[in-house]
Parts: C-alpha cells; sequence; structure tokens
C-alpha cells in the first residue's frame, strides 16, 4: 500500500505572526503589571504571581509548539489523522507527545489567570461580605474546572502512549476527546461569564459619579473578548462525528483567547502608569505647547466677549500649577466616608492608587 502523504498546509506563517503578537503582548502586560508594583512599592500578591505563571506556561507552550513543527511540519495534520492506515514516524510520535503536553498546559494557563483576575478582585473588593463568598465558590469552581480537566487529560488514554502514538482515539484505549473538548469549553464560557460580571453589581453599588462608574465598568468589561474568543474556539474545534477535536481551526482563536486574558488581567492596574507616562518629559512638552496655543488664540481674540469668557473657563478650571496636562487622564473627585457602600469606594481609589491616599485626594481638580 502506498504511504499516505500529509497535504501542505500554506497558513503557518499567518498563525505564527499572530500567535506571536498576541504572546508578546502577554508578556508586555505582565512585565508592565510588576514594573507598575514596584514603583509604587505596593507589593507583589499572589495574584501577580499566578499571572506570571501563566506567561511562563505560554512562552513554554509556544516553544515546544516552534519545536515541534520545526521537527515534524505536518505534526498539525498528523495530530488530526484519523485513517487507521497511516503509518506514524518517529518525528510524527515526538510531535504528538509535544502537542499532548500543551494540551495539558492550556489548562493551567487558562486556570492560573481565571484565579489570578479572582484574587485580584478579592484584594479590591474584599470588604463586602457577600461579595467574598461569590468569590469562594467562584475560586472553588476555577480550581475544579483546572484540576479536573488536567487530570481528564492526562488520562484521555490508559495506557498514556495511545495519546501519541495514534490520534484517531481508538476506542479500546481513549475515550472521546472531542466531546470532552466541547464540554469543557462550554464549562469554561460560563467561568468567563460569572468571572467577567461579578464587578458590576459591587461597582453600581461604590458612590462614584455616572462617568466614572462607566469608566471602572469598561475596565473590567474589556475581558468580553476574551469570551468571544473562548466561544469561536470552542464552536471552530467541533467537528461533528470526529474523536479527535479540529486543532487546525482553533490553533490561532487559542492562543489569543489566553494571550488576550492575560492582557485584560494586568488592565485594572496600569492607572498609575498611565499617570506616570503622562507626566514625562516629552508629554509635558506637547501639553504646554498646546495650553499655549490655546492662549494665543483667545489673546488674539479678546476683544470678544464670549471668547473672552471661554478664555477664562480654559484658564480658570483648576487653581494648581501643571493642571492643564493633569486634566488630560484624571478622573473626577469621590467623596469617601467610612461606612456603608462608599468604603467599597474608598478600597477601589486605594487599589488603584496602591495605597497612596495623597495622590487619591489631590489628582483631582473638578467636581462632578
Amino acid at each position: 500500500m502506498a504511504p499516505i502523504q500529509a497535504p501542505a498546509h500554506n497558513s503557518g506563517d499567518s498563525t505564527l505572526a499572530v500567535s506571536g503578537l498576541v504572546i508578546g503582548l502577554a508578556v508586555v502586560s505582565c512585565a508592565l503589571r510588576f514594573y507598575t508594583r514596584l514603583f509604587t512599592k505596593s507589593g507583589l500578591a499572589s495574584d501577580d504571581w499566578l499571572i506570571l505563571a501563566a506567561v511562563i506556561a505560554t512562552l513554554a507552550t509556544a516553544a515546544m509548539l516552534l519545536w515541534g513543527n520545526a521537527v515534524d511540519p505536518d505534526g498539525l495534520w498528523v495530530s488530526e489523522n484519523t485513517n487507521t492506515d497511516y503509518v506514524y514516524t518517529s518525528r510524527d510520535v515526538f510531535y504528538l507527545k509535544l502537542a499532548f503536553a500543551t494540551s495539558v498546559f492550556y489548562f493551567t494557563i487558562a486556570g492560573a489567570t481565571k484565579l489570578g483576575i479572582l484574587l485580584m478582585y478579592y484584594r479590591i473588593f474584599n470588604i463586602s461580605t457577600s461579595f467574598r463568598y461569590q468569590l469562594f465558590v467562584t475560586s472553588g469552581l476555577v480550581i475544579g474546572w483546572w484540576v479536573g480537566c488536567t487530570v481528564a487529560t492526562l488520562t484521555n488514554c490508559i495506557p498514556l502512549k495511545w495519546s501519541w502514538i495514534n490520534s484517531f482515539a481508538d476506542l479500546r484505549y481513549c475515550f472521546n476527546y472531542n466531546d470532552f473538548w466541547m464540554a469543557s469549553g462550554a464549562c469554561e464560557v460560563f467561568l468567563d461569564v460569572l468571572i467577567l460580571t461579578m464587578p458590576v453589581s459591587v461597582v453600581i453599588r461604590m458612590r462614584l459619579s455616572l462617568k466614572r462608574k462607566l469608566t471602572v465598568l469598561g475596565i473590567f468589561l474589556l475581558g468580553g473578548f476574551t469570551l468571544v474568543t473562548g466561544l469561536i474556539r470552542v464552536i471552530l474545534g467541533y467537528p461533528r462525528g470526529s474523536r479527535v477535536p479540529s486543532y487546525s481551526n482553533t490553533e490561532v482563536w487559542t492562543t489569543v483567547h489566553t494571550g488576550m486574558e492575560i492582557v485584560c488581567a494586568s488592565l485594572p492596574i496600569f492607572k498609575p502608569l498611565v499617570k506616570r507616562v503622562a507626566k514625562s518629559y516629552l508629554v509635558t512638552k506637547i501639553s504646554t505647547l498646546s495650553v499655549r496655543r490655546q492662549k494665543d488664540e483667545v489673546a488674539r481674540s479678546s476683544k470678544e466677549t464670549s471668547m473672552s469668557a471661554g478664555r477664562d473657563e480654559l484658564v480658570g478650571v483648576c487653581p494648581t500649577n501643571n493642571d492643564a496636562q493633569q486634566a488630560t487622564y484624571q478622573l473626577s473627585d469621590v467623596r469617601i466616608v467610612e461606612e456603608g457602600d462608599a468604603s467599597l469606594t474608598a478600597q477601589w481609589i486605594a487599589y488603584i492608587y496602591h495605597g497612596d491616599k495623597g495622590d487619591a485626594d489631590s489628582s483631582v481638580c473638578w467636581h462632578v
């Protein structure tokens, strides 16, 4: 019988480019997260280390996939092969071993990221008793999903070697991994929805202006993009009637899903970093030139009463120095008290400004 030839694939370069971009964003966001923690002297906590663990697992997964593709360029096709007459080469077996390892690592990446987000929620909103209970329950679900899916993947085939000496999920040794893919993916989407919507009720109760509430909610709800990528990943990866998922359809979406989840997990803590960048020399110089140009325009039209009033409004917004450059990035003032839902507001501001109460109290030059 003539040997079965693997079809050529031409999408490798684009897949590599997209995956590299997303992984790069994840690494940069993690580095900026640690930099922000260090320069604000707020200290590192368990949520930061979990995100770092997720990034390290992501880099390890990418390295294994690159290694496998270098050894066996047709490895992705081999991982989906269901033809029992196909003869596996040593390169095919090596690729399938690495692919098996990456499938185990996926649950570590996703589980560590989700748990890191929940621990971040705990640092921000732990003053609410009911919210703490929700966090404990959701954290238990995430840990259960993480451990359960990892164990299920490791026991997909018994003995274990059947996970890489064949890819058609032989009924004698392996369970239907395609159905498991759909079930675990559906559970992950449910967890993502749960995690994404948890802060909504707490933020609504905070004593913030509507504009600032929407800003805070927007930071958290950016994670909705990962919900979309998770759905696409599950749907495209489930070929009906097959016993193995379609890895070629989901290779990019899996990377995008995990990478952007890491990025979104770090967004809420970047406020001090944004302020530092805004206060940099280049930004200050540009802002000063812009304000000077505006003043010159007002001065030239000072004969008109309406323009004069406009000038007074422009110049008199804030009574302190450097207010023009601050107004481009600072939020409205919030009155903080020590009881009820307002203490949630205090805790949110303390988290954003990393305990610098002076910064939180003096960083605003107008009231909403």
